[in-house]
């Protein structure tokens, strides 16, 4: 293994996250030109708009599997050899897809894939979340999340390009290429090391040392920054060990810990992404331009266009989400979405009955608004907040639920995207426009604040009254990385020698109390509800 340490570690794991999430972004938008050309609907036998939408949708299936099987082979595995399986996984279907001579092998082909993606997407942002700091772990996942539009992005581009190729390369070729992608991703997991949450978890207490020392404090693994996180990681592993806490039942027990509250709340996000929208636009898009008048041609030179503001939206949360925090953001992204998309419908329905051209083009312009606020709020919300809110015994269990919602909404808004776009016309972006005003109420009543705090303060966050209780008296050194960082990152940081680590003994100014008090009397571990409001969500 190369000695990655410090920034280049951090931004190491960050970039594998991304990779995924770019990977993740090529096979959501490479089947929106395969299934508008030609020879591939001859080489599937011209396929009914349902059978498209099966061909299309049953991939998600595949997704959800994989997903759901991250639960288990997650926590036996470990987070980078879940990644690796899923990748050779994808491989094979990838594989498949590109040979594929009729409509059933490559429905098998796409449910194969399905399973090796639904396994990265729902591995690696729990990942890149047990890796990352408080203050900027949104930031973190936000950057990855931008490179699912890259992803998308290449695959409109390559698939424009290869428009003007006459013979089934045109469609072929974009289905084997995902796997460039997924033997980046696998080679790059032997480069970093394990989540140093899973490693305790298993009692490698000295590798999960090792590890938050690589990350923080230059190797030392006797620096209180370092011991501050290692002791914060384990309270909440034997917290969650009193509970007994680590099987899929627990996940649906209210309990001490209320995980059946964050199960709820990790698939309603996912769902509400999903049916937001969005998946109506990415999968179809050449069609939807299509439909506004334009040519085929014309349609993917566009979709290739709207991965750019669908990107630089994407690219804005890095800066913004943990500034404004996640429920600003969510709000913000739903209202957005709900005005760009009643205003497409509006112009569809102009455009249907009157064929007026201004209107065909202001459809094209707040179709690429809506991927803008999308990109800005909701594409990296909805795998941020599953990957906060799970205890380390449940995280990847309680993320496989999320994701495989995903995959599930994924999978129901394919398949019913044909026939909406054949029957409802225009009313189908008046009604996820709808949809989008519907969940500002569940946000507003049960999704609480998570910015800057530690996954340990979020553990507690969610728990009973008792289970916070126990939290002060027996596990106090939960909220102790976050005040470390609070009082010395911006100024150490900044002196910190280039040439030698810091002492463990280190002192002076800045110092700090022993890492084995207690948390700060208003740090969130010690007053876990003084930041909401009591109109704000529900704790019970």
């Amino acid at each position: 293994m190369f000695d990655l340490k410090g920034k280049a570690l951090m931004k190491a794991s960050t970039l594998l996250a991304a990779i995924g999430f770019l990977l993740f972004g090529y096979d959501q938008g490479v089947m929106s030109g395969v299934v508008a050309n030609d020879m591939f609907k001859e080489t599937m036998g011209f396929p009914s708009s349902a059978l498209m939408g099966a061909i299309v949708a049953l991939y998600e299936i595949g997704c959800m599997i994989g997903a759901l099987a991250t639960g288990r082979i997650g926590d036996l595995l470990g987070r980078r050899k879940t990644i690796r399986l899923g990748c050779v996984i994808l491989c094979i279907g990838a594989i498949l897809q590109t040979a594929a001579v009729d409509c059933p092998m490559m429905i098998v082909a796409r449910i194969i894939t399905g399973v090796g993606n639904g396994m990265n997407t729902a591995t690696i942002p729990v990942y890149q979340a047990e890796l990352s700091p408080p203050k900027n772990r949104g930031a973190h996942v936000a950057f990855e999340a931008s490179l699912l539009t890259v992803g998308v992005g290449i695959a409109y581009w390559l698939e424009f390009g290869l428009y003007f190729v006459k013979s089934e390369v045109a469609w072929r070729f974009p289905l084997a290429f995902q796997m460039v992608f997924a033997i980046i991703l696998g080679l790059a997991s032997f480069v970093l090391p394990e989540s140093p949450r899973w490693l305790q978890a298993h009692d490698y207490e000295d590798e999960c040392k090792e590890v938050l020392a690589r990350l923080w404090t230059d190797c030392d693994t006797t620096h209180p920054r370092c011991i501050a996180e290692w002791k914060e990681i384990k309270d909440g592993i034997d917290l969650e060990r009193r509970e007994g806490v680590s099987s899929y039942s627990e996940l649906f027990k209210k309990g001490k810990m209320n995980n059946r509250y964050r199960v709820l709340l990790g698939m309603g996000g996912q769902i509400i992404q999903q049916f937001g929208g969005i998946n109506v636009i990415s999968y179809y898009l050449t069609d939807i331009f299509e439909t506004a008048g334009f040519s085929q041609m014309m349609a993917m030179l566009l979709a290739g266009v709207d991965a750019i503001p669908y990107f630089i939206g994407a690219v804005t949360p890095i800066y913004t989400i943990d500034r404004v925090g996640r429920r600003f953001l969510m709000y913000a992204g739903l209202i957005g979405q709900a005005v760009t998309l009643f205003i497409v419908g509006g112009c569809q329905y102009l455009v249907q009955t009157t064929g007026n051209k201004a209107a065909s083009s202001a459809e094209i312009a707040f179709v690429m608004i809506y991927n803008f606020v999308f990109g800005a709020a909701w594409l990296g919300l909805a795998w941020l907040y599953p990957s906060e809110i799970f205890s380390t015994g449940l995280r990847a269990k309680g993320n496989s639920m999320s994701t495989a919602a995903n995959w599930l909404g994924n999978f129901v808004v394919a398949m019913i995207a044909p026939v909406l776009f054949e029957y409802a016309t225009y009313w189908t972006f008046l009604l996820f426009g709808i949809l989008n005003v519907i969940f500002l109420i569940p946000i507003y009543l049960w999704y609480p604040e998570t910015n800057g705090k530690s996954l340990e303060e979020i553990e507690v966050l969610f728990a009973t009254e008792e289970f916070q209780a126990d939290a002060r008296s027996i596990a106090s050194h939960i909220g102790s990385t976050s005040i470390y960082d609070e009082k010395h990152d911006a100024e150490s940081q900044r002196s910190r020698p280039t040439s030698r680590r810091f002492p463990s003994n280190y002192s002076g100014n800045h110092a700090i109390a022993p890492v084995d008090d207690k948390p700060a009397v208003d740090s969130a571990a010690a007053n876990i509800k003084t930041g909401y409001d009591e109109k704000g969500p529900n704790y019970k």
